[in-house]
């Protein structure tokens, strides 16, 4: 049973889908932990939101150690999935928040 599991997380696929939704739980993390920052109590929301990010960092950390320990075939296709995929996700969000996507450039029409 546990060496079934183990070859299915081996297959590509399964790591990289594994890997995005691993970013997917960072980032709501993420947005979780800095909804603690309020005008009330900025210094503890920082500090706690600072806390967050270590812990997140550490927890990736053991991520990618367990699975490179325990299903080293699939480490590769896990490990670009779960950065890039946290990436990619991170900078949809810093967008979003900055609000860029709001604005647009004019286009000038040559005749």
């Amino acid at each position: 049973m546990l060496s079934d599991t183990l070859d299915m997380l081996g297959n590509p696929v399964v790591a990289a889908a594994l890997g995005v939704a691993c970013a997917v739980v960072f980032l709501l993390a993420s947005r979780s932990s800095f909804r603690l920052i309020t005008p009330d109590h900025a210094e503890a929301g920082l500090a706690l939101a600072a806390l967050s990010l270590f812990m997140r960092l550490a927890a990736a950390t053991a991520a990618l150690w367990a699975y490179k320990s325990f299903v080293p075939e699939g480490i590769k296709p896990f490990a670009i999935s779960f950065a890039g995929g946290f990436l990619v996700l991170y900078t949809i969000e810093l967008v979003r928040y900055a609000g860029l996507h709001r604005y647009r450039r004019p286009v000038s029409v040559r005749q």
